[in-house]
């Protein structure tokens, strides 16, 4: 996978050299917030990229939501939370 991002960057060096830079520095971790960035961004539900990224809670997987979707998945929480 490192091979791959370098060799990505090695190839768009001349015409985008800030992009080239992240791909220097991207990582396997990197994909997985990507992934999970995007997946929430286009709509997947928390719970099934929680539990896509094996995360022991939707707190951990929230830190890849933007502001608006955080208060969103805030709102749903309160609204459906086992009452005591």
């Amino acid at each position: 996978m490192r091979r791959f991002f370098l060799l990505a960057a090695k190839s768009i060096e001349a015409d985008h050299a800030p992009l080239a830079d992240k791909l220097r520095r991207a990582s396997p971790h990197w994909m997985r917030h990507t992934h999970a960035t995007h997946a929430l961004g286009s709509g997947a539900e928390l719970t099934a990229v929680r539990d896509n990224l094996r995360h022991a809670s939707v707190s951990t997987t929230s830190i890849y939501l933007h502001s608006d979707e955080v208060k969103r998945a805030r709102q749903f929480a309160e609204a459906f939370a086992v009452r005591k």
